[in-house]
């Protein structure tokens, strides 16, 4: 009787024990007690318990009787032959990849080329098969393959590809990285203008996925842009551009990538800063581990022609294995070719523009249906610039669909820089002609020669739209066409944003064509070359500029025994008088080539005596502040006499067989903004004592944009290059072009000319003469 007393007394304890222990569990405050001492996370994600998928027996009876009867196919005679075959074929083609590979990494260099065409022609291989040989492939070989047009999945993908580093983390590194290059008064001026100290960061996570919302404030991404374009500034330096690979530049430059992937204007700037980083030997190396040899591969097929130049140019510098490889130094970018090939170039034809101008601006393709027209803001294509200037030349009713913008966007364009909407530069649409659904085959061959049949008849005669108002005599060029060689393009949806880019390969496809770009402003604040550095506010000078380009010119290999043809827009041509006379008074011989291979030049609207624009700093000075550019412009300028009569002396002399083609502008060009005309270089400052020249009816800006292939303008620039590709082939010219001409003889066919000058008949063959007898 006691023990059962003392087990009901236990039980009820245990009862009352656990009914005070619940409800004080249930209280909040005695939770939160709790909660300290015991562990509430859930568990991880690897020791949950696993979750199975279940099949539907449908599907599963359905993928069982396909795979019974693949077995039963197989069984049968015809396939016991086939299926080994099969096996042994697709052995056969991975064999060949992989020992072609093998052959492009350590043959000759005959066979490497060799072996990368045949790598770039393989198609079959599977999605295993290119990840499997993109592991073994080294950088050489990976920079072969993307400059010949390779399948982008050689490249191995990027590191961390689905991952975007946060912003902040980003800046501070930038910051370490940058603070680094100190002392240098570049970076010093940055720092106090633009990069503050920056504060520690914690409680931050460094990656984010593509998935998570990316938030940047408006002002990290204006800083992100600056340091972008400082970064362009700076790495020009190949010391500088070393240190940034060496601090861990390019994985920096890869995380700004990922923000501003779908920023084209951004990322041309960025690729820019590749490209001057590309010219530090044995770069390529860093450029392979850190993934952008397959980013670069795929900006080459980027419908922005921006993306398609610059990064053509950085694969050209790390390509060290290319036969006809050359270095391109900044403000140098080859239009043509952008692959390897394997024929050397016979010509080089050098582009340059004029005041603030563009590769992408001042050579783009006339607009049939809008005028050209000079208003006071516009935007670069081609420069990213955070500064409005004035006397900004754009195409604002065809590319703003005749709507004025709010608010003034960033300068740049060639006394003509154009607004542009559509933030992707895109290529030229080509139009291919409709497929005739014909079934009867005489009928479709009818309609098919009615379709290729000239418009006109031979008997037929086409001027050309663009026709010349005037010209000197004995000029030469065609002034209209056949009637069955003619094609009417007005109705041709066509147009190119670089006509040199797209029209001129079609003509001339062993050419090799390089476009000039630099920055240029006409007022001293809006400045962008002396945004980030002030000691080179020098740099606007025309004899400076014309030094620096000279140099990376000469360093691009441009006429190592190959003819030049030189074009020049408006303070262009200028730029191409300077440095043709430099290279003639120059003493080294890589230098002079330029000029003794000279072979044609074509000045645009080159305002030879000055323009009357210039002048208007003498009634706006006080609003204005006129930079070196305009300053030095100025009609009538003693600098640009001095240097028009040097030239002239050069041309009665050492450039005597250069063929010289001058257009002048017929119409002045509308100012939209003041409503009035206005004449940016007259008739007289255009005007050449040598060569032929025209007056045509275009205003300044339409003087570098072709309407379309058959205009005038184009067909004659066509002949110059044409009669220098055939005076280069011609063989009687070959021995006298392969005699090199010192600078003694020079000096001395100078001072002869000189004592001559004015003399004709008999006085003009003297100095050819005493060449010879020197000789």
């Amino acid at each position: 009787m006691g023990i059962l007393l003392r087990v009901l007394g236990s039980l009820g304890l245990c009862f009352c024990i656990r009914r005070a222990g619940f409800l004080l569990y249930e209280s909040p405050q005695v939770r939160s007690i709790l909660s300290r001492y015991v562990d509430t996370k859930s568990p991880e994600p690897d020791k949950r318990r696993s979750e199975y998928i279940y099949i539907k027996y449908h599907i599963y009876r359905e993928s069982m009787r396909k795979l019974m009867q693949k077995q039963e196919d197989e069984k049968k005679w015809i396939n016991v032959i086939i299926n080994p075959i099969g096996k042994w074929w697709k052995a056969a083609k991975h064999s060949v990849a992989w020992r072609l590979l093998n052959i492009a990494q350590n043959g000759t260099q005959p066979e490497r080329l060799k072996a990368v065409q045949q790598l770039v022609c393989m198609d079959h291989l599977k999605d295993w098969d290119f990840r499997h040989l993109a592991q073994i492939c080294d950088a050489r070989t990976a920079v072969s393959l993307a400059r010949c047009g390779a399948d982008t999945r050689w490249f191995m993908p990027v590191h961390r590809h689905g991952c975007i580093k946060h912003p902040k983390m980003l800046l501070s590194e930038l910051h370490v990285m940058l603070n680094r290059l100190r002392p240098m008064s570049c970076v010093d001026h940055f720092f106090s203008k633009y990069f503050p100290e920056q504060d520690p960061i914690e409680n931050i996570h460094e990656y984010m996925t593509q998935e998570q919302t990316i938030v940047l404030s408006t002002a990290d991404t204006d800083l992100l842009k600056e340091i972008i374009s400082f970064l362009h500034h700076i790495s020009k330096d190949p010391q500088v551009s070393a240190n940034i690979i060496k601090d861990g530049g390019l994985v920096h430059l890869m995380e700004l990538r990922k923000i501003f992937s779908d920023d084209n204007e951004t990322l041309s700037t960025l690729c820019k800063v590749l490209a001057n980083i590309s010219v530090v030997p044995n770069a390529v190396e860093h450029f392979f581990a850190t993934g952008w040899i397959g980013v670069l591969a795929d900006w080459q097929q980027c419908p922005d022609l921006r993306l398609q130049v610059i990064s053509a140019k950085t694969m050209a510098n790390l390509d060290h294995d290319d036969p006809n490889q050359c270095t391109y130094p900044p403000n140098v970018y080859p239009l043509h070719p952008r692959v390897r090939t394997r024929r050397k170039p016979k010509a080089d034809i050098v582009f340059v523009h004029g005041l603030l101008g563009g590769v992408f601006i001042t050579w783009r393709q006339r607009d049939k249906k809008q005028p050209t027209e000079l208003g006071l803001y516009g935007k670069n294509a081609f420069y990213t610039s955070e500064a409005d200037d004035v006397f900004l030349v754009g195409e604002q009713k065809r590319l703003n669909g005749g709507k004025q913008r709010k608010q003034p966007v960033p300068p740049q364009a060639d006394a003509q820089t154009e607004a542009i909407k559509d933030p992707v530069l895109k290529a030229s649409k080509k139009v291919e002609e409709r497929r005739l659904n014909i079934s009867d085959d005489a009928t479709k061959e009818f309609v098919e020669t009615l379709r290729n049949a000239a418009e006109l008849e031979s008997d037929w005669e086409v001027v050309h739209p663009d026709v010349p108002l005037n010209a000197n005599e004995n000029c030469a060029g065609d002034f209209s066409v056949s009637g069955n060689e003619w094609h009417n393009q007005d109705t041709s949806d066509e147009y190119t944003n670089c006509w040199p880019m797209e029209w001129l390969p079609d003509d001339y496809p062993d050419s090799r064509i390089i476009g000039i770009d630099y920055t240029s402003a006409v007022t001293e604040w809006s400045a962008n070359f002396t945004k980030y550095c002030p000691c080179e506010k020098g740099q606007g000078h025309i004899d400076v500029r014309a030094t620096t380009l000279l140099e990376r010119i000469v360093a691009s290999d441009v006429g190592n025994g190959r003819p030049i043809v030189w074009i020049g827009h408006s303070m262009g041509g200028l730029l191409t008088k300077l440095m043709l006379l430099k290279s003639v008074d120059s003493q080294e011989p890589k230098v002079q080539q330029l000029a003794k291979n000279t072979k044609g030049i074509v000045f645009l609207g080159t305002p030879h005596r000055g323009s009357p624009i210039a002048k208007w700093k003498q009634h706006m000075q006080m609003i204005l502040s006129p930079s070196i550019e305009v300053k030095e412009m100025e009609e009538n300028s003693p600098k640009l006499l001095e240097m028009h009569r040097r030239f002239m002396g050069c041309l009665h002399t050492f450039l005597r067989d250069v063929k010289v083609v001058s257009v002048a502008e017929g119409t002045p060009t509308m100012l939209t903004t003041f409503k009035f005309p206005l004449r940016i270089v007259t008739e007289e400052s255009a005007r050449i004592d040598f060569g032929d020249f025209y007056l045509m009816k275009d205003d300044h800006l339409s003087l570098s944009k072709p309407i379309y292939r058959q205009s005038f303008l184009y067909q004659r620039l066509l002949h110059v290059i044409h009669e220098a590709v055939r005076e280069r082939s011609d063989p009687r010219n070959q021995d006298a072009q392969s005699q090199s001409v010192s600078s003694q003889e020079v000096v001395f066919t100078n001072i002869v000319a000189a004592l001559l000058k004015g003399a004709k008949g008999l006085f003009e063959s003297l100095p050819i003469v005493a060449l010879r007898f020197s000789t």
